[in-house]
């Protein structure tokens, strides 16, 4: 039995570290749907400005479409060189485990980085339930930058809600990786969760 485990889970690691994003992939143009951005074909293809951000995280993009009205519903939009997913659309594409996630609100892209060979974005989420529960306080003190990927197969995005939850997730698909879950700098001040999955994401490739 135990031969057998290590069978499958050899299997289902090699399957989940082929992954392999890139921005090149993604042609620009809008892309209105889901079903558009997971067969990588734009539906519209429109004349886009520079997104610009304020904040590194939320981007925005100034084009309207050609009824006046500006990208709210387009599910990622590329510019040739960046791909962005919309904040509301990522949310909704969730998996089941990491539903009931609030953000900043408003009308906002997140850029697309690639990190271990995932597609991988970062906003400030917060749970629904500690901003219930919690009140004000809790929920500012609960905001922080929080990593996603999305898993190309399962088609949808899975968010790390805490390292805690990242280490199991690489344990069980990259047994393999040395982890440095290391909670402070050099200097002795505290390291960022965000930038301690990252550093650990890149080992992947």
């Amino acid at each position: 039995m135990k031969k057998l485990f290590a069978l499958v889970l050899g299997i289902a690691s090699t399957v989940v570290s082929a992954q392999h994003f890139n921005v090149a992939d993604y042609p620009k143009g809008v892309y209105e749907t889901f079903e558009d951005f997971r067969s990588k074909t734009p539906s519209k293809q429109v004349n886009l400005s520079e997104a610009y951000t304020t904040d590194q995280v939320a981007y925005r993009f100034n084009d309207m479409d050609d009824k006046g009205k500006k990208f709210k519903k387009a599910f990622a939009i590329s510019d040739g060189k960046n791909l962005y997913i919309h904040v509301v659309n990522l949310l909704k594409k969730f998996n089941s485990e990491d539903k009931g996630q609030s953000y900043d609100g408003g009308i906002y892209y997140l850029k697309a980085e690639n990190h271990g060979g995932y597609l991988f974005v970062r906003d400030y989420f917060v749970s629904n339930s500690a901003a219930m529960w919690g009140g004000l306080i809790a929920t500012a003190a609960a905001r922080r930058q929080k990593a996603v990927i999305y898993e190309e197969d399962k088609e949808s995005f899975n968010m790390f809600k805490n390292i805690d939850e990242f280490k199991t997730y690489m344990e069980v698909n990259y047994p393999k990786v040395a982890l440095d879950l290391e909670k402070k700098n050099a200097d002795g001040s505290k390291k960022e969760e965000i930038d301690t999955i990252i550093k650990n994401l890149d080992k992947i490739n």
